[in-house]
């Protein structure tokens, strides 16, 4: 049986990745891992290049690195709450939260060797449109690139409802 030692799982505060956070939690609960919380916030790199520039003192980028991990925060008391609610008891695993700009898909891949990563806990929204037709979904995608393993909950519910 593989070790499970770090879950990384990405969140952009949707219903789908909520259940994605709720599989992660209830998976390092379980295994005893540090789960890894990633949220890509849009055009941070953008944002950070232009301030480097324009205004090096200001702290806009930081604030959204802050409101960025308050949300992570958030997110995972609410999904330890909902547990809680159904009646499992989660144990407090490490956490570190990662707040960073880019495509989430490319973080993702970036990060399973800069951690060790063994598991990545993703939600899938499937694909839309030609694009998705073509290319898959984004976890399609991370499915196929992932040197570790990936662990895709689909939109309905949420797990800890089921046995």
């Amino acid at each position: 049986m593989q070790a499970i030692k770090r879950i990384l799982v990405p969140t952009d505060f949707s219903e789908v990745s909520h259940a994605a956070l709720s599989m992660a939690l209830q998976l390092a609960s379980d295994y005893g891992a540090q789960l890894f919380v990633l949220h890509v916030v849009d055009d941070l790199d953008r944002e950070l290049k232009k301030r480097l520039v324009s205004a090096p003192n200001d702290d806009v980028v930081e604030n959204l690195i802050r409101r960025g991990e308050t949300a992570i925060l958030d997110a995972v008391e609410l999904e330890r709450s909902r547990a809680r609610d159904a009646g499992k008891q989660l144990k407090n695993s490490p956490l570190k939260m990662i707040v960073t700009g880019g495509d989430w898909l490319e973080v993702s891949i970036g990060l399973i060797d800069e951690h060790d990563l063994d598991l990545i806990v993703t939600g899938t929204h499937g694909g839309k449109g030609i694009k998705g037709l073509l290319l898959g979904s984004m976890s399609e995608q991370l499915v196929r690139r992932a040197a570790c393993s990936v662990f895709v909950v689909k939109p309905q519910g949420y797990p800890y409802l089921r046995d």
